[in-house]
């Protein structure tokens, strides 16, 4: 059991089997200090990835990482959403340049990113969510990588046990800031992977991300085995509707025409 009495195992479970999303449910927790993560032996990245690609390696791969300033500096955004250090001072001049921005776009893109205060922790680990139980840590949040029926089935499920909705204000230029809105109680919070998830990340044309607290998911899930929905969700007449005389397809393979 987490400290707020979810069993973070059987969460992750009952995620994979009903919502099946694109990769598992991954969990991250926020630490003070860098030494930390020696406390809690986990694998400290030794390369600079995007907070986006950390996300799907935990997601996809089953991977426990440690991450910091100087390993998630992939992405200038990354290091900036997660509080670990400001963006480079060239920063404003690549996107005026190159990617033909005014100045006075690019101020209201860096102060519309969701960022968490500026060294108020020096170190996270992301991670499938089952694994925080072995790692003894409450999750700050979870993470859920998912297709639009996968996302709906989290939204709705979300509001039909609480009344709550999900909110978003994307700009479309800094998906990890969703890790931000988890942290500051804005959740569930929904996303579109930006040009870099998408760059570097593999994010696909039909992916959404969904983030949650851990008893926001847990409160989702009981909603959703309560009434014994799935995905696919059994929403789709055309599975139990006799083929239609007219189609032409129905020509073809019908017994009788």
């Amino acid at each position: 059991m987490s400290s707020s009495g979810v069993d973070l195992e059987t969460l992750h479970k009952d995620v994979i089997e009903l919502i099946r999303p694109k990769a598992d449910p991954v969990g991250f927790k926020f630490l003070e200090k860098k030494d930390d993560l020696k406390k809690y032996k986990v694998t400290i990245l030794s390369k600079k990835l995007a907070l986006c690609q950390i996300l799907k390696l935990a997601g996809i791969y089953n991977m426990v990482l440690g991450v910091n300033s100087e390993n998630a500096d992939g992405c200038v955004v990354g290091n900036y959403v997660l509080g670990f250090a400001l963006p480079p001072e060239d920063l404003s001049e690549r996107w005026i340049k190159v990617f033909k921005y005014t100045p006075e776009i690019f101020k209201k893109l860096v102060e519309g990113i969701h960022a968490m205060p500026q060294g108020k922790y020096e170190a996270a680990i992301f991670a499938p969510l089952k694994a925080f139980k072995v790692l003894g840590l409450e999750p700050d949040g979870v993470i859920l990588i998912a297709n639009s029926t996968q996302a709906y089935l989290l939204i709705g499920g979300y509001f039909d046990a609480t009344g709550n909705k999900t909110s978003s204000d994307f700009n479309g230029h800094a998906s990890c800031e969703i890790v931000t809105m988890v942290m500051e109680g804005k959740s569930p919070w929904l996303t579109l992977p930006c040009g870099g998830a998408r760059g570097v990340a593999e994010s696909w044309d039909d992916e959404l991300w969904v983030g949650m607290k851990v008893d926001q998911l847990e409160k989702t899930i009981n909603r959703i085995k309560a009434i014994k929905m799935r995905y696919l969700p059994p929403i789709y007449e055309m599975l139990i509707t006799t083929p239609v005389p007219e189609h032409a397809l129905t020509k073809l393979i019908g017994r009788r025409t």
